[in-house]
């Protein structure tokens, strides 16, 4: 039974509470207009951002228990046990899109920010204890993850850190839209056109 080592549980840990921490800093200083306004009709708001996010960080100990159901062969254990760096990086790589899954889609599941970033750190809180201290053997424990295909226990904890980061870059990058769109209302070109902000 393949229990983690020390050091996958060290490096998984390390990734939760890193993307966690910016998470949660890209989710300070927001008004209510910033939180609920689109950048454009077709892309998500910060606070569906931010809903997808808690909404996707599902309960790894019973997710594991009850669906990591899959039996891959030796030769396909051998070749999922060598994903851990794809997992990282393609699950980072917004150039790489995909349509979410239904069931984590925002749907007006938060009345408020608080309330976003409550249900969040409550369920992130909950995995964190979960890879500190399990004995499961979740390198032999395996679910199929809908683009990355059949993915092992640790690879499901790799993920939920590279999902939180790829959406906090996301929100990052549409706090620096309405920045732009601040300097370009204050800071008209000479022509007496706006700048143009970035979508």
């Amino acid at each position: 039974m393949a229990a983690l080592t020390p050091e996958e549980r060290s490096a998984a840990a390390a990734e939760l509470e890193a993307s966690r921490r910016r998470l949660l800093a890209a989710l300070e200083d927001l008004t209510e207009e910033k939180w609920r306004r689109r950048p454009s009709p077709e892309r998500w708001s910060i606070a569906e951002c931010a809903e997808h996010i808690t909404a996707a960080e599902l309960p790894l100990a019973k997710f594991l228990a009850v669906s990591a159901t899959a039996e891959p062969s030796e030769q396909e254990r051998r070749e999922i046990r060598g994903k851990d760096g794809f997992v990282r990086r393609f699950l980072r790589d917004r150039s790489q899109r995909g349509e979410a899954p239904e069931r984590i889609r925002p749907k007006g599941r938060f009345a408020t920010r608080e309330e976003t970033i409550r249900a969040f750190e409550d369920r992130r809180n909950a995995n964190l204890a979960y890879v500190r201290e399990t004995s499961d053997p979740l390198r032999d424990r395996f679910a199929p993850h809908p683009f990355a295909g059949v993915i092992d226990g640790y690879q499901w904890v790799l993920f939920l850190a590279a999902h939180t980061d790829r959406h906090a870059e996301q929100i990052e990058e549409i706090r620096r839209s309405y920045q732009s769109s601040v300097i370009s209302d204050q800071f008209p070109d000479p022509q007496g056109e706006k700048l143009k902000t970035e979508n």
